[in-house]
């Protein structure tokens, strides 16, 4: 985690917490610690000017430091501006939590009061953490560390909002700093490993290729999703070089299975499609290994394309016309449009598992994945069903005409060096 303190505000704030701690050991008092951050603060300076920046946070650290003394009732009560437009309170408090949840709002309402622009009043919000002594520390650097943990928290889930720190946010945070430290060495130790999800046609149960999904053995936290720790790859930039053994390594295991019309498909991230040179590099890479542009498809979701719309659309129609199939990932969840379907150069539409698990409970899913599935159909696209997991599941999307299918039911995710062709008998995966 970045620190929202350099190293000369963290001292000083660190000897006017020690120094509160030491008088309120003596009246036996608890201290209310707040780091208060306003939010996106740079917009002011860009749109106003750093003059009237430097105004604006005058006038939000007098409120904050009246408000912090009429709260205390206490000559006591701290409020000191830190670098930028982070402020801390110290504020002793009774024993009573929802007194402390209250003296944070308060706190809160005051650095978001309206301040004048001449005819115009300029609205802001802020981020607050929030820590309490005793109980969650006992000296000034760790009560600012834990606050400093609570504000990283509220500014990663969009800001503008309080929280107190508590032990789940610091597991969480710690737990977020390995996976950050760890993804670097990842995968050159070998941590990193494909396995591979067989995909299965319905009308004669032939195979007809693969989703290959990357995860990640860590030695102390064990097996990572990939939900948790992509985007932290993509925030660190080693997404491209990942997804780039992830191409290569799949299109080495499709090289070795033969010539057999199979298709691997790969999820693509937003800053893999985006990259400079991605097209290239995975036309060369199919290239090098002999392998069809046909026998490999993209999977990518909607928000990819949302991030930037001209580019994606150039990137994904030069590898279409390449011969390289393009799969729009868990339709039904985000934004996902049929208006998107019909300006990209989708080939495949793949129905989120969410939505294919609750098809068997006959309720309001039955009809949605049954109405996309025909609709899809008409629009000369194919439709492949994710997450099927029970024989209902199956014999509907069947009767339903989906093209292929996906799921627990056909095949678990597996190692994969050469597989041979196999088929759906009664509903399962058999392997020739």
């Amino acid at each position: 985690m970045e620190s929202a303190i350099d190293a000369l505000g963290r001292m000083g704030a660190c000897v006017k917490l020690n120094l509160a701690i030491n008088h309120n050991q003596a009246t036996g008092k608890r201290l209310l610690i707040a780091l208060i951050d306003l939010d996106r603060f740079y917009r002011v300076n860009e749109t106003k000017g750093t003059e009237f920046g430097n105004f604006v946070l005058s006038v939000a650290s007098k409120r904050l430091r009246d408000t912090a003394s009429h709260m205390s009732g206490s000559p006591q009560a701290v409020m000191k501006r830190m670098e930028g437009n982070t402020f801390l309170a110290i504020v002793p408090v009774d024993e009573s939590a929802s007194h402390h949840f209250s003296m944070v709002e308060r706190l809160k309402n005051a650095a978001e009061r309206p301040v004048q622009d001449g005819a115009e009043e300029l609205y802001l919000t802020a981020s607050i953490g929030a820590t309490v002594y005793p109980q969650d520390g006992r000296s000034g650097e760790e009560l600012l560390c834990r606050a400093e943990s609570a504000l990283y928290q509220v500014k990663e889930h969009g800001g503008n909002r309080a929280l107190f720190y508590n032990t789940e946010h610091s597991s969480k945070l710690d737990r977020k700093l390995m996976l950050e430290t760890g993804i670097r060495p990842a995968l050159a130790t070998g941590q990193l490993h494909l396995l591979y999800q067989p995909i299965v046609a319905m009308e004669d149960g032939v195979l007809r290729g693969y989703e290959a999904l990357l995860r990640w053995d860590h030695p102390q936290l064990g097996s990572i999703s990939p939900h948790e720790f992509i985007p932290v790859a993509e925030h660190n930039g080693l997404i491209v070089p990942i997804g780039e053994w992830v191409l290569r390594e799949a299109c080495r295991v499709l090289s070795h299975a033969g010539n057999q019309g199979l298709v691997m498909s790969l999820n693509i991230s937003t800053v893999q499609l985006l990259s400079p040179g991605f097209a290239a590099t995975v036309l060369n890479t199919l290239a090098e290994f002999q392998i069809p542009p046909a026998s490999l498809e993209l999977e990518i979701t909607e928000s990819v394309v949302c991030r930037s719309f001209e580019l994606a659309v150039a990137v994904l129609s030069r590898l279409r016309a390449a011969g390289v199939r393009i799969a729009l990932d868990n339709f039904g969840v985000g934004y996902s449009s049929y208006h998107t379907l019909r300006q990209l150069p989708f080939q495949c539409l793949k129905i989120d598992k969410d939505f294919v698990s609750q098809i068997d409970l006959l309720g309001a899913e039955y009809h949605i994945v049954e109405s996309v599935v025909k609709l899809t159909r008409k629009l000369g696209m194919e439709v492949i069903a994710k997450g099927v997991e029970y024989e209902a599941q199956y014999q509907l999307l069947k009767e339903w005409g989906c093209h292929f299918v996906q799921g627990h039911l056909l095949g678990e995710p597996t190692p994969l060096e050469v597989k041979h062709e196999s088929r759906i008998e009664n509903g399962f995966c058999i392997q020739a």
